[in-house]
């Protein structure tokens, strides 16, 4: 049986307002500053995978692409630069969020 959270959670990602919040966070990271941060020590962390091991680019590109993914997951950088994202912290985004679900609730008590 679904718990009262978890009914919420689906109503509030069926409405399309989890997917719309979702994107203008998105929109709002491309955006800013960060994502130059961001591409460009995927750059480094990459190059200095390839320059360790020359034998790499002898392999196919799926290869050359699971290792470079692999090498780039064993650094935080992606959850450090969403974390630092400042629309997560500014009150009106979250004052969004609360209204949007506040509305969701009151449509499904009608």
């Amino acid at each position: 049986m679904l718990t009262v959270l978890a009914l919420n959670r689906h109503r509030f990602k069926k409405s399309g307002e989890f997917d719309r919040l979702r994107r203008e966070l998105l929109t709002q990271f491309q955006r800013s500053e960060r994502i130059a941060s961001l591409q460009s020590r995927v750059d480094d962390i990459a190059r200095q995978r390839l320059a360790s091991d020359p034998n790499l680019m002898n392999q196919s590109q799926e290869a050359i692409y699971r290792e470079l993914m692999g090498e780039i997951d064993r650094y935080p950088i992606l959850e450090r630069a969403v974390a630092e994202a400042p629309l997560l912290s500014e009150t009106s985004f979250t004052e969004t969020i609360r209204s949007s679900v506040q509305r969701i609730l009151d449509e499904n008590q009608q």
